[in-house]
């Protein structure tokens, strides 16, 4: 069944994507699809709070991708790429999209890239801890075998969910590992009821910046 996410990524980012392994970007050309990945996160997980909020609501919740911002987190300032902030909420979303195009910076660098979004979270959740915040790691299936996207998939799952907005440190309220084959469309090569996969976490971020802020708002 094709889901939004299928649909936007088709969209917005297939056409940008690299079409083999042997298929190479250049600096420019990364910078541009991880761009490309932050504005498909943010349509899609708008797309399930348009479900939830009604159309004049939604225009005061509406999230921004375009340009990265700073908020002051328990830490440090952080740098963040999706995010809605509320005058009177403050931060109640915050996404950080990862790419790793080829099978060497995945098999260096995925467990790294999954710390430092732990820290993401771990250093926003202090500050605001109603706040959704969303992890996403994407990456070309040939790029990992089968043994390292298991053991991807394992440890992402023990980041989510975070159910309780205390005690909850390096939890996310969602996160998506994001698959693509040979021809750009998105591919899953786990369960399908993984949690990782980009339409339930899209989904699940959507519901906690609603139940969490906009309903009681």
């Amino acid at each position: 069944m094709t889901t939004i996410e299928d649909e936007l990524w088709a969209r917005i980012v297939r056409p940008h994507l690299p079409h083999g392994a042997n298929d190479k970007l250049d600096k420019k050309q990364q910078q541009d699809l991880s761009i490309l990945i932050q504005h498909w996160a943010a349509d899609s997980i708008q797309h399930h709070l348009a479900q939830l909020v009604e159309p004049t609501t939604l225009r005061e919740w509406s999230i921004t991708w375009k340009g990265k911002r700073n908020f002051m987190g328990a830490i440090r300032k952080q740098e963040v790429d999706v995010w809605i902030a509320h005058p009177d909420a403050g931060l109640v979303l915050a996404c950080d999209p990862k790419h790793l195009q080829s099978k060497d910076s995945l098999g260096k660098n995925w467990k790294n890239t999954h710390n430092d979004l732990v820290a993401f979270a771990s250093n926003l959740h202090e500050r605001f801890p109603l706040c959704a915040v969303g992890g996403v790691i994407a990456y070309p299936e040939w790029a990992g075998t089968p043994s390292v996207l298991q053991q991807m998939h394992g440890i992402c799952c023990r980041s989510i969910p975070r159910d309780r907005p205390l005690n909850a440190y390096g939890k996310f309220e969602g996160f998506a590992l994001v698959v693509y084959g040979g021809p750009g469309e998105l591919t899953w090569p786990f369960e399908n009821s993984s949690p990782l996969r980009p339409s339930f976490a899209f989904k699940a971020l959507a519901e906690k910046v609603y139940s969490r802020t906009i309903a009681i708002l």
